[in-house]
């Protein structure tokens, strides 16, 4: 692996798990909250919609620039956040199977790869964009991601084994979401 190929898989990964990245981690957790573990292929397509749509867009943009403002961009990961975590406080953090929460996931995930882009692009000096520097750095956001999803099925686990249940959990995990992206638009 070369050296610039290392260095943007770290910088994604660390991007996605970084103490500053609340939007991004808490739309994951928001996102897969009311999903029980058993019903893998939901929480799996969701994720995968998700990482499918964002990875495209940031390709989009590294094959034909759209010139889109960072502050909209910002305030539209916002909204994805309000949405997700709304949706789980508002259905009582009660798992919908029926529900095509991939649909969602894949919408939202293109509004979150033009962020990751826009980060990515700072990131690479003037003229220096290859695709390795954008597979690293795409590697490393779902490496986070995976990180992210491992450490919520790890204390969704410990709190089932203190006997609390799963849609108390997801409650839980989507109103603090919720409250924390209210205060970050304000």
């Amino acid at each position: 692996m070369s050296d610039a190929l290392s260095l943007y898989l770290e910088l994604g990964f660390y991007h996605i798990v970084d103490i500053h990245a609340w939007d991004h981690l808490l739309f994951i957790i928001a996102l897969i909250a009311p999903i029980p573990f058993k019903a893998w292929k939901s929480w799996l397509a969701a994720l995968s919609a998700f990482t499918f749509a964002h990875t495209a867009a940031m390709a989009i943009q590294a094959v034909g620039p759209i010139p889109l403002d960072k502050t909209w961009i910002e305030w539209a990961v916002l909204a994805t956040l309000w949405i997700t975590a709304g949706r789980v406080v508002w259905l009582k953090g009660v798992y919908q199977p029926k529900a095509k929460l991939w649909i969602l996931a894949g919408v939202f995930g293109l509004i979150h790869g033009a962020a990751f882009w826009s980060d990515f692009a700072i990131m690479v000096p003037e003229g220096g964009f290859t695709w390795e520097l954008w597979l690293g750095f795409t590697a490393g956001v779902e490496c986070g991601q995976l990180a992210v999803v491992a450490s919520l099925f790890v204390f969704r686990a410990i709190l089932e084994q203190l006997r609390w249940s799963t849609r108390d959990i997801a409650l839980m995990l989507g109103s603090i979401c919720l409250g924390i992206a209210l205060h970050l638009a304000f």
